[in-house]
C-alpha cells in the first residue's frame, strides 16, 4: 500500500493526525455500541473476565505480529542506510585506484566518475524521494566501464591497481542495483490488511467490556488508538527508504564528492 503521498505533511502534524484519528475512531466506536453492550450483556461485571481471557489472546498475537512487522521494517531501512554508505566507500576505492592510473586514462576515468557522483547526488536521488527508479546513470556507468575495460596494464604495479580497480567496480554496481531495486519496495497490501483488520479486532474486543466509569473506559479506548496509530505511524514513516521525512539521505556521496573527488 503507497500511502508516499502523505508525506508533504509535516511529520510531526501527521503522527498528531495518525494517533489522533485512530484513538478517535476507538473512542467512537466504544461510545456507539456502549448502551447496546450494557444490554447485551448486563451490567458490571458482566462478562468483563470471558473478554478479558479473549483480548489478551488476541492481543499477544497481534502485538507480536506488529512488533515483527515494525523491526522488520526498521531493519529493512537500516539495512539499506548501510549498503548507501558502501556503495559511496566502494564508490571511493574505485575513484582511488583509477587515480593512479598514467594519462589520459586517469584524467578521463576520474572525470566521468565526478560527473557520476553529481548525477547521483543532484538528480537520482531526488528521483528516488518520488518513488522513481533513475536510469540515467546507467549510460554513464557503461561509459566508464567501457574506458575502464580498454585499459591495459603494462607494469606489475599497473596490473596489481588495475585487479583491485577491476574488484571495487564489480562490487560497486552490484551495491547500485541493491539501492536501486529498494526504491519502490514496501510494505505489501496484504500486510496492511492484516495490521488494519488485526487492530480493528482488539479495538472491537476493547469495546465489549462493560465498565462503571464511562469516562475511564473512554480514557481506556482512547490511549489503546494511539498507541495503534504511533506503531502504525512507524511502519508507514520507514516503509520506504528513500521517500517521506526520515528518508535515507545522499549524504555519503556528497562526503565522497567533497572530501575526495573536488
Amino acid at each position: 500500500m503507497n500511502l508516499s503521498w502523505l508525506y508533504p505533511v509535516p511529520p510531526f502534524l501527521f503522527f498528531l493526525l495518525v494517533v489522533c484519528i485512530i484513538a478517535a475512531l476507538s473512542v467512537f466506536g466504544f461510545l456507539s455500541v456502549r448502551k447496546r453492550v450494557e444490554r447485551w450483556l448486563g451490567k458490571p461485571p458482566a462478562q468483563n473476565a470471558v473478554i478479558s481471557y479473549y483480548i489478551h489472546a488476541t492481543g499477544v498475537v497481534y502485538g507480536i505480529t506488529l512488533g515483527l512487522i515494525t523491526v522488520g521494517v526498521w531493519e529493512n531501512y537500516n539495512h539499506v542506510n548501510v549498503r548507501v554508505e558502501e556503495e559511496a566507500a566502494t564508490l571511493a576505492s574505485v575513484y582511488r585506484d583509477v587515480n593512479s592510473y598514467p594519462e589520459p586514462y586517469k584524467g578521463q576515468l576520474t572525470g566521468e566518475l565526478k560527473t557520476y557522483t553529481r548525477y547521483v547526488i543532484d538528480e537520482a536521488w531526488p528521483q528516488q524521494e518520488k518513488g522513481i527508479i533513475p536510469s540515467g546513470g546507467v549510460d554513464l556507468m557503461q561509459g566508464f566501464q567501457k574506458t575502464l575495460f580498454g585499459f591495459e596494464p603494462t607494469t606489475e604495479g599497473q596490473k596489481i591497481i588495475h585487479a583491485s580497480a577491476l574488484h571495487n567496480y564489480n562490487d560497486y554496481i552490484l551495491l547500485r542495483r541493491l539501492r536501486l531495486q529498494n526504491v519502490t519496495k514496501g510494505v505489501s497490501v496484504m500486510i496492511w490488511w492484516v495490521i488494519l483488520f488485526g487492530g480493528l479486532v482488539n479495538l472491537i474486543l476493547s469495546w465489549l467490556f462493560v465498565v462503571t466509569h464511562k469516562s475511564l473506559h473512554i480514557l481506556m479506548n482512547a490511549l489503546l488508538g494511539a498507541l495503534l496509530g504511533a506503531l502504525v505511524f512507524l511502519i508507514i514513516v520507514l516503509d520506504f527508504p528513500f521517500r517521506g521525512w526520515f528518508k535515507v539521505s545522499s549524504e555519503p556521496f556528497e562526503v565522497t564528492y567533497q572530501q575526495l573527488m573536488k
